[in-house]
């Protein structure tokens, strides 16, 4: 894995999210990105990428994951659809390379053996999975890309 850091600004999305007991329930991921996309045609204001948002839940053991996509108006968003702010930060990029079935293993590895060598710790910002434009799920050769929050200097 060959990281790089990015200081990312902040970006607005809307979408769907659900409380997550990880790896058990990572099947229900899929769910909520079938369901996303069935109402993407009443978001009128996209203005860049889908994204999948991992943070803290309030729920015990659990992440809270957000299936969502970029925005540039939050005004009149469709109701049922939650706003989601990735916040500004410093973040390390990965890119996962293969379908969308194995980025569960590229994000394991990067949180448990990447970071803990790497002189970062993990910042306060959520995880965040960048899908390539027209992403339709099932490719086996897909770019994704995987931005975790850091603190630290990296050395």
């Amino acid at each position: 894995m060959k990281p790089r850091l990015v200081n990312m600004n902040s970006m607005t999305c809307a979408g769907l999210s659900s409380d997550l007991d990880m790896p058990k329930d990572k099947d229900r991921i899929p769910a909520l990105w079938t369901k996303l996309k069935s109402r993407m045609p009443e978001i009128k204001s996209i203005c860049g990428p889908a994204m999948g948002v991992v943070t803290r839940s309030d729920k015990s053991g659990c992440i809270k994951y957000s299936a969502c996509i970029q925005v540039a108006d939050t005004r009149n968003l469709p109701e049922g659809l939650e706003l989601i702010i990735i916040p500004l930060g410093d973040y390390v990029e990965f890119v996962h390379t293969g379908p969308v079935s194995t980025l569960f293993e590229t994000c394991d590895n990067a949180h448990r053996s990447w970071l803990p060598e790497s002189g970062f710790s993990p910042g306060e910002g959520p995880m965040v999975e960048v899908y390539p434009e027209n992403f339709r799920g099932d490719e086996e050769d897909a770019e994704i890309k995987l931005l975790f929050s850091v603190k630290g200097t990296g050395e």
